[in-house]
């Protein structure tokens, strides 16, 4: 999204001299995209036995004074808003609409998270409807591979969202609040989706480069490790080097959690042909050799006529669930994910434990309340989620994917949220037996006093 850039450049232009933009909080509150606030109509069913038969959703988006990435958030929340379920009697309507409100755009979870709190809202409903726990519809109708998702595309063999339900079973009992979801690795529905790596021999190393850029996933250690894995060496035979336009690939936007698997390739490409000369020649005897691995993953258009296209490349699964100790305070939280295949499980519980307190205070705490079109509350007082409040987190990595597309990995990033909130929901409707519909959620020990 564009915030500072075209003032910088125009200014710049405009001076012949360099040019140095920076926004107040309060105008960085103001005008930075945010999560984009939805107003969701969902209608479920099921048969007497549970088994999921249709679903109908209309969406209606603020994507506030700008487009954005508006058109594209509605988008995927269409193609996510069925849940990760066996099903295909979906028919979904979405609006987006321009507003006086500041701009809404691209935030973790990209629209799956707003449509996952709904779609399994009304599944917890069902399950309390045919007599069956919540835990057990999801079991009942859990996409597995094989199986045609929602949106038509076939899951892969990699699919693991019953193994993820398996992995939480002996957490689980009536009080716990469950919740799944799934989301995209790439951008995919035809769109171009290609990640680099450069590999250079230089002074008996081998310095590698990409400009994936690095938000907290690691990926200097991910193409570390790939390469060191690749050529079976040590680490220390490996340089990575900080993007830099110069000399690094273009890799592509980190978003849709593609980098670990679309870079992560990339550089298993560069590897595997270091690797071919490495059986004649050392090294030293590659001095100034370089390698450029490229990826591209091939998808279908959203408009796509198939009978099942392929949408993303590969997709994550996961359940989270909830559990509040005798004062209606949080717990613990039990998280379980299908990651493909876990590069570093250390990142990935970095991920998976920032991705689960930024969907707690998504689901408890946070509010923009707005008026006039501006924010009305400081920083300081939006309700993000203290550190002082952050509960037991245990993380259940699953490994299925067997595919040879950066080892098996999937993304992380971004699914690590978009389960919590519902999970949090749940768990407080089986304290009190009141359905709450709106975020942040009203009547939890941890709500605001208005």
């Amino acid at each position: 999204d564009m915030t500072v850039q075209h003032f910088s450049a125009i200014l710049a232009l405009s001076s012949n001299a360099p040019v140095k933009f920076s926004l107040t909080r309060d105008e960085s509150l103001l005008v930075h995209p945010k999560r984009h606030g939805m107003k969701l109509k969902f209608t479920t069913g099921c048969d007497e036995d549970g088994v999921l038969t249709a679903m109908k959703a209309t969406l209606e988006l603020d994507t506030g004074a700008y487009a954005s990435l508006g058109t594209a958030v509605a988008e995927r929340a269409c193609t996510h808003a069925a849940g990760p379920y066996n099903y295909q009697d979906i028919e979904i309507d979405s609006y987006t609409y321009y507003t006086n409100n500041p701009p809404a755009g691209a935030f973790r979870g990209f629209g799956v998270t707003q449509v996952c709190f709904a779609t399994e809202q009304n599944i917890n409903q069902l399950a309390e409807k045919v007599g069956i726990t919540p835990l057990d519809i999801r079991i009942k109708n859990a996409i597995c591979a094989g199986q045609i998702l929602p949106n038509g595309q076939i899951a892969d063999e990699g699919t693991a969202l019953l193994e993820t339900l398996e992995a939480i079973k002996p957490f689980y009992d009536s009080s716990c609040g469950i919740a799944c979801a799934m989301k995209n690795s790439g951008i995919g529905v035809g769109l171009t989706d290609i990640g680099r790596c450069r590999i250079v021999v230089k002074n008996g190393k081998i310095n590698a480069f990409s400009g994936a850029s690095c938000i907290g996933q690691g990926m200097g250690t991910i193409i570390t490790q790939i390469i060191c894995e690749v050529l079976s060496l040590h680490s220390s035979f490996v340089k990575y080097h900080t993007p830099d336009t110069s000399n690094s690939p273009n890799s592509g936007i980190t978003t849709a959690s593609r980098q670990t698997l679309f870079t992560g390739e990339a550089t298993r490409q560069a590897a595997l042909q270091l690797k071919e000369k490495l059986k004649t020649q050392t090294l030293l005897q590659l001095e100034g050799e370089e390698f450029l691995g490229e990826y591209s993953g091939v998808t279908d258009s959203i408009k796509s006529q198939k009978e099942n296209p392929i949408s993303h490349i590969a997709y994550g699964y996961a359940t989270h669930l909830v559990k509040l100790d005798d004062d209606g305070k949080i717990e613990m939280v039990v998280v379980a994910h299908d990651v493909g295949k876990a590069i570093n499980p250390i990142n990935i519980e970095g991920q998976i434990e920032g991705g689960v307190v930024m969907g707690l205070g998504y689901a408890l705490t946070e509010d923009f309340p707005l008026k006039n079109g501006k924010p009305t509350l400081k920083f300081g007082t939006l309700g993000l989620f203290k550190a002082t409040e952050v509960p037991d987190i245990k993380s259940i990595i699953i490994e299925k994917n067997t595919s040879d597309l950066a080892f098996g990995a999937k993304g992380i990033g971004e699914i690590s949220t978009i389960p919590t909130a519902p999970a949090v929901a749940l768990a407080y409707y089986n304290r009190d037996k009141q359905l709450r519909t709106s975020l942040p959620l009203e009547n939890t020990p941890y709500a605001r006093r208005k």
